[in-house]
């Protein structure tokens, strides 16, 4: 356990946050001889970049993140060898089966929208996703396969970023909250934590579903919020694929020891709090139109919220801490229906169990993409947040890309899609998909 007097005095950087953004910008920070401290109110990886599918897939992405995500696939190739550490990466493929046609003409349609990135996806017929699949027993329409994508193990890849930037020189404090963002004359000055002030003319702020608290007090909008998605692991299985596979219903990726991380493909839950009433103009119609698929639940969590703010709470006397360590807990009979699908789809794997459960809360922002930028009128700010799922898999590219904005380098992305001031302007696309 790191203690209150390791925080240092000075920083070239403090980043906020230490999810798998926030690492690997420590790390390719600490490469290339910045002096950085790395914040977290929690642990490293401690919430949702610990406790995602596992996808790394440019298939169905927003197109406006397929760049970043073709590079940050060339990333994942070598990054086992570069952090020198087994992060089960697994170029299989991603494979996702159409049991209808309304699933399979939104496929098709973004499909079409990604032709002119060049991919190597290609839609499928029932012939060749059962080719690929052989022991899929669901009636199938077609589907659609990316041969190029893969997947890795998310407790492992956010620790060993961690521990390479350590390796460099980085100054990683755990349990370790950030309070305020402080300006001196209009410049980042200096972070306010719970353990003192570090001086520094940046600051990345990477803290998930939290990070709008921080910005809140810098006059910043950001209609931030949460989506709590369940995740399994099953006993080991004979092998079904090693492609990230999602059918009607369900998903999974095949892990190293042959178990496999199951989900719902289909649904996730909103456990409605004070923010999220807050945020309802931003989110009514996602949320609308995402009906089928998300489930409201409204009682517990929103007294829980309530009482948290009364005046003599932490929560109310440290708001931009939030939940240090929140109790998140999967949907059970959501991941016992997962098992009883993924039986029926492939019933040559026999009586599937469940190892273990877990859930996280996917931070989400209204138009499905996340914020990535460098705000030219908050000199010394950069913010890397509202990832909306998609997090785990760009975050080799993003802490590329942090290094290169901290240094006002190109990044080689056009990040315009990605701009915080988006919300202010009203300039707020339709969401492919909000988590």
């Amino acid at each position: 356990m790191t203690l209150p007097n390791a925080l240092p005095a000075q920083a070239d950087i403090v980043i906020i946050g230490a999810g798998i953004q926030g690492c690997a910008s420590a790390y390719y920070m600490a490469k290339a001889g910045m002096k950085v401290v790395l914040l977290d109110k929690s642990r490293v990886a401690g919430q949702q970049s610990s406790r995602a599918w596992g996808f790394v897939r440019v298939q169905m992405r927003d197109p406006d993140e397929i760049p970043l995500m073709e590079e940050g696939k060339r990333i994942w190739r070598g990054l086992e060898a570069e952090l020198n550490a087994d992060l089960e990466w697994n170029e299989g493929g991603a494979l996702y089966a159409s049991g209808s046609q309304s699933i399979a003409a939104y496929r098709e349609k973004w499909f079409e929208s990604a032709k002119s990135f060049d991919l190597d996806t290609r839609l499928l017929s029932v012939a060749e996703v059962k080719s690929l699949l052989p022991n899929l027993a669901s009636p199938i329409v077609g589907g659609l396969y990316t041969k190029s994508d893969g997947h890795a193990e998310p407790r492992k890849a956010a620790p060993a970023f961690a521990a390479r930037a350590r390796d460099l020189g980085a100054t990683i404090l755990e349990g370790c909250g950030a309070l305020s963002i402080e300006r001196t004359a209009g410049r980042i000055s200096h972070v306010v934590t719970e353990w003192g002030d570090v001086k520094t003319g940046l600051v990345l702020l990477c803290a998930g579903a939290t990070s709008w608290r921080l910005l809140q007090p810098l006059g910043i909008l950001l209609p931030q919020s949460f989506v709590r998605a369940s995740v399994a692991r099953t006993n080991i299985l004979p092998p079904i694929t090693d492609a990230a596979f999602v059918g009607d219903g369900i998903a999974f990726r095949r892990r190293s020891d042959g178990s496999l991380n199951i989900a719902s493909s289909m649904h996730g839950d909103v456990d409605v709090t004070l923010d999220h009433i807050r945020l309802t103009r931003w989110y009514w119609s996602a949320y609308r139109d995402s009906a089928k698929g998300l489930t409201l639940h409204v009682g517990g969590p929103l007294l829980r919220d309530f009482a948290k703010r009364l005046p003599w709470q932490d929560g109310a006397q440290f708001p931009a801490i939030g939940d240090r360590e929140p109790d998140i807990l999967p949907a059970q009979q959501r991941l016992r229906d997962a098992v009883k699908l993924l039986e029926r789809a492939f019933p040559t794997a026999g009586r599937i169990g469940l190892a273990e459960q877990w859930a996280g809360n996917i931070d989400t922002l209204p138009d499905g993409i996340p914020v990535i930028d460098a705000p030219s009128n908050l000199p010394g700010l950069l913010v890397a947040t509202g990832f909306c799922g998609h997090g785990f898999a760009l975050g080799p590219v993003i802490g590329k890309t942090m290094h290169a904005l901290a240094q006002g380098k190109e990044t080689g992305f056009n990040l315009r899609a990605f701009r915080l001031s988006r919300f202010a302007e009203g300039d707020v696309k339709q969401p492919l998909s909000i988590w």
